[in-house]
């Protein structure tokens, strides 16, 4: 997509082909009914992964950013690096090794870890919304 030209979210949708668009529309969804926030459309020359992305920030703090993939979507979640240790207690059964993956690679920075999570598949997608929870809230449902 072009970096000169900003899409809207009905763009960057339709950029996602195949079952991915359900699921990048379901977190989208979710993300704004449960923290009541809009998305913010931005350019990221960052060299981890330039290009168009979706953010989302509930009080000035960063929720998650979704990054579009022709076939797919990456999900970028900043956990507190305290969570770990109840991430990976409750990791038998209850994570996809997508999101165990990189939390367990994740190098900390300032207090916390940057996961940058390939979402693949429904599971991930549920998993995405509990690690969210676990973020916001400290708990899991």
């Amino acid at each position: 997509m072009d970096a000169g030209r900003a899409p809207d979210l009905a763009a960057l949708t339709g950029y996602i082909d195949g079952p991915a668009r359900g699921r990048w529309l379901e977190l989208n969804r979710f993300l704004q009914e449960r923290y009541r926030v809009g998305p913010k459309i931005a350019y990221s020359r960052c060299s981890a992964k330039p290009g168009w992305n979706v953010k989302y920030q509930k009080s000035g703090k960063s929720l998650c950013t979704l990054y579009p993939e022709r076939d797919g979507f990456v999900a970028l979640v900043v956990l507190r690096q305290e969570l770990l240790p109840l991430l990976e207690a409750t990791s038998a059964g209850l994570w996809d090794e997508a999101i165990l993956a990189p939390a367990r690679t994740a190098k900390p920075f300032n207090g916390t870890v940057w996961l940058m999570i390939p979402v693949t598949g429904d599971r991930v997608v549920a998993d995405l919304k509990q690690l969210l929870l676990l973020k916001q809230e400290g708990t899991l449902p």
